[in-house]
């Protein structure tokens, strides 16, 4: 009976076929679903692991794409806290990385005028410290207790995160949860961190239009050098750090005997002890009074006047510089741009004039 029916169903060669297809069907869907359970393992154990288990699953999984297998890459980050990328193994699909980092202060390299003006004032920071210039969602942290395992005071630390996802509007819950993960675990103190404190990065202000003098510069004028430097071109430059404030502005006219450049800057706090090393020979020779040697001929003179006061930031250093070709010049307005600036910084009392040195 079995054989005839075994030949009854050979003979229906249709019949065959398509039990074999759909036999390769099954073992193609089981494939599929296996597959598929073998990578949603895969994934979530990628979250999981991602920056120390810090992220929100659920959230981060929407940036990414459902039908790809995720690859981690993950680190202690920059000078010790946590940093990882996740996305997809396919060309084209999105990505996000998260970033927490210490805010350090950079090694101060010079506190003379020309230093605290230019881009010379701090040793050069690593790539690392202005990546998060290049972020999408960017947050702060104070960090009151400090964090610990670093040779200097760190009072506070950033978490930034970028990426190419159309659902990025979950790029800031990320943000949020690594940032209280590393303030809780670093026992920061201070308030929690909440997904609305975490902001869009915006870019850097421009520098200064030539027309629209540094704040810095907004004491002077080129008629404060007499009515023949009236109406001069200037050309300014200012700069503001946590330790000093500067300016320094050239002024040009034709027919006013090369005209002059006007420097002003104010130090406080730890930058003192290095402007009196800097200026040591200027500060020491300050109040002696005297004019350049009799006889000497210069292409040009350089003029300093000294003044000490207690401003905003404590015990303060201010120095008012003159160069140019007109001794005459320098010498008579000196003392009332010193006053000029002087009142013009606001908050400063107990002002004391130490003196002027010539260059």
């Amino acid at each position: 009976m079995s054989d005839s029916a075994w030949a009854r169903f050979r003979r229906h060669r249709w019949l065959s076929q398509a039990t074999l297809t759909l036999l390769l069907v099954a073992l193609t869907a089981g494939f599929v679903l296996v597959r598929a359970e073998q990578r949603d393992r895969h994934n979530e154990d990628a979250l999981a692991r991602a920056c120390g288990g810090a992220l929100p699953q659920t959230d981060a999984a929407k940036l990414l794409a459902d039908d790809a297998w995720w690859t981690l890459r993950t680190g202690p980050g920059p000078r010790g806290l946590v940093s990882c990328t996740v996305g997809g193994d396919g060309e084209g699909d999105p990505w996000f990385t998260v970033t927490a980092e210490p805010v350090l202060a950079a090694p101060l390299k010079g506190v003379r005028v020309e230093h605290v003006i230019g881009r010379t004032a701090y040793e050069d920071e690593p790539d690392w410290a202005r990546e998060h210039e290049r972020a999408d969602q960017l947050v702060t942290v104070p960090c009151p207790n400090g964090l610990p395992g670093y040779a200097r005071p760190v009072t506070s630390f950033r978490v930034h995160a970028a990426t190419d996802s159309p659902a990025s509007e979950w790029l800031g819950t990320l943000v949020a949860a690594v940032a209280e993960d590393v303030r809780a675990d670093g026992r920061c103190g201070g308030d929690p961190v909440r997904d609305t404190d975490v902001r869009p990065v915006t870019p850097a202000p421009q520098d200064d239009s030539p027309d629209s003098p540094p704040a810095e510069c907004a004491w002077f004028r080129p008629a404060l050098l007499g009515s023949a430097l009236k109406g001069a071109e200037q050309s300014a430059h200012g700069a503001t750090h946590a330790w000093a404030r500067a300016c320094s502005t050239t002024v040009t006219k034709p027919g006013a005997a090369g005209g002059a450049v006007v420097s002003s800057a104010s130090w406080w706090g730890e930058a003192l002890p290095e402007v009196r090393t800097e200026y040591g020979r200027e500060l020491a020779l300050a109040g002696r009074g005297g004019q350049p040697a009799a006889g000497t001929t210069k292409k040009a003179y350089e003029l300093a006047v000294w003044a000490e006061g207690r401003c905003a930031g404590g015990r303060t250093l201010h120095r008012l510089g003159l160069e140019g070709t007109d001794r005459e010049l320098l010498a008579a307005r000196a003392d009332s741009l010193l006053a000029r600036y002087l009142d013009a910084s606001g908050d400063c009392g107990d002002t004391k004039v130490l003196g002027k040195v010539w260059g």
